[in-house]
């Protein structure tokens, strides 16, 4: 008799069989495929970012943007002439309840951007236009630009608090007019940090270091003041905007919180300031913007001003406890320690490097740092009194400085970012490294694929002629189906021998109950 419990575990062991043979094909026909799925992924995902972008730049780049004439009209319908003059001199306050609506004066021209220039740091505001609505003013910047990609025929400015506005332009498509000033925020980290006393001191003795690495380098460059204006001459926080801006800063620049006085000395400075208040904040900015490289005037002063000598000194102790928790320790519980790596100092005597003032710089359009440094000064209207002048070739040249502090090494050559990586160029090595890995794991797994592949089916991937993969394919799936049909076969017979066996059990079974009955009767 046949076994029929061995019939049964042979057809299952077949089954098995069939069904993993099954995926490892499937598994490999699936490997091309997901593939080049991702890589598709990865192609639409570049393109939106480029759509993206090229949306974020409004119209046409190639046209120049130029003013819109536009109408001003407030809730409480007063003039608006003094925020039309473009004067830094005049401005109106509006109440928290008022609202300006701006229109074009000529109807068939829209209006792409305003740029407002407020009369001191304003709160966040609401610019609603075309159903649309954006929140402004995040970042306080004095003077604002804010895009209206889709360009619109009315726009509403709604203030959240009692402002002060100097002027409203608005401005058709295109690329803006060079003086439209659009500030990107302070930097999260900073490679360069140049520390100027007042408005004009980081042009007439840093303007060479801005040119430099900020206009033509494109570093990141935070400028820090020691002075603030908003007290006094409000009309110098406008001129630092525009003087910066002229020498290519793009990070808006950190203001302290010290009056502008004029002090004889040191001590007549410390007793205005006091040197620990002094310390603590450059401390501060330190610990805020991680500069690998800081920028600080001349320890002397440079014409004796008592006030440069405590921010130089400030800076000089700065960077040298600014690694030390237990120094300053409020900055450092909010921003963490930092170790400056190089220090500069205006005029220093030790350690001297020269920069080249007088190369045209691309960036700053072919013009050398000195003829840039020379114009940014002139948008120190208010200061064009003075005797002072922009030079590299006098006592206080914008060339000349000294490597006070470093960790990195002493310089072999007259640039401040020598043995310095910045961070953007670190970002983009961070971002290859980890290419190189993923590319270099991604490479392993496909290896072991491989050699899995080639010890499964004795048959070198790499070698395999695209040609021959479809007929290696269709030998397996001959294969499968014969399988099946053998093993339908084999169900089959098992059903039938199986069927035998019962009868003959129910024949017997009938036969003894039959004889049974006989035997009763």
């Amino acid at each position: 008799m046949m076994d029929i419990r061995n019939i049964k575990r042979k057809i299952m062991q077949a089954v098995t069989a069939a069904a993993m043979t099954a995926a490892v094909t499937a598994g490999i026909c699936m490997t091309g495929a997901v593939t080049a799925q991702a890589a598709e992924q990865t192609a639409q995902a570049t393109e939106h970012t480029a759509q993206t972008a090229e949306q974020k730049t409004g119209a046409d780049s190639s046209v120049q943007a130029s003013k819109v004439n536009i109408n001003i009209v407030p809730a409480n319908k007063e003039s608006t002439a003094k925020i039309k003059d473009g004067s830094y001199s005049t401005s109106i306050t509006f109440t928290a309840d008022n609202t300006l609506t701006i229109t074009p004066a000529d109807a068939n021209d829209r209006i792409y951007g305003l740029y407002i220039t407020w009369a001191a740091r304003p709160g966040e505001w609401t610019l609603t236009y075309d159903g649309g609505t954006k929140k402004c003013g995040r970042n306080a910047f004095l003077h604002e630009y804010v895009e209206i990609p889709e360009g619109t025929a009315s726009a509403v400015i709604e203030l959240s608090q009692k402002e002060k506005i100097c002027n409203i332009d608005a401005y058709s498509a295109g690329t803006l007019p060079d003086d439209v000033q659009v500030w990107e925020p302070e930097c999260a980290r900073a490679d360069m940090l140049v520390l100027s006393t007042h408005a004009d001191d980081e042009i007439l003795f840093l303007g060479g270091v801005l040119a430099q690495y900020a206009g033509e380098d494109k570093l990141d460059v935070q400028v820090v003041y020691f002075s603030n204006y908003f007290g006094g001459t409000v009309i110098r926080e406008h001129e630092k905007l525009d003087g910066l801006w002229e020498l290519g800063v793009r990070h808006y620049p950190v203001n302290g919180d010290f009056p502008d006085q004029y002090a004889d000395d040191l001590a007549a400075a410390e007793k205005l300031y006091g040197h620990d208040e002094a310390a603590a904040f450059v401390v501060e900015q330190i610990r805020r913007f991680k500069p690998q490289v800081c920028v600080a005037q001349d320890t002397d002063g440079e014409y004796g001003h008592g006030t440069h000598k405590l921010t130089s000194a400030a800076m000089q102790e700065a960077v040298t406890v600014s690694m030390d928790s237990d120094k300053y320790p409020e900055s450092a519980a909010e921003y963490g320690v930092w170790n400056v790596a190089k220090t500069y100092i205006h005029l220093y005597g030790e350690n001297k490097i020269k920069l080249d003032c007088r190369q045209p710089l691309d960036n700053l359009g072919g013009r050398t740092a000195l003829e840039a440094a020379t114009a940014a000064y002139k948008k120190h209207v208010s200061q064009q009194w003075c005797w002072f002048y922009v030079s590299d070739t006098y006592e206080y040249s914008i060339s000349d400085f000294g490597l006070y502090r470093t960790t990195v090494g002493e310089d072999t050559g007259n640039d401040m970012m020598e043995h310095i990586t910045s961070y953007e160029e670190q970002e983009k090595q961070a971002r290859q490294q980890a290419e190189e890995r993923r590319a270099k794991k991604q490479a392993e797994e496909e290896s072991k694929a491989k050699a899995e592949y080639e010890l499964q089916y004795g048959v070198p991937v790499g070698e395999s002629s695209p040609d021959k993969v479809p007929q290696f394919l269709e030998k397996v799936g001959i294969t499968i189906i014969l399988m099946i049909a053998v093993m339908l076969v084999i169900a089959l017979v098992a059903a039938f021998v199986s069927s035998m066996v019962y009868r003959r059990k129910n024949m017997k079974k009938s036969r003894r109950q039959k004889c049974g009955t006989k035997k009763r009767r």
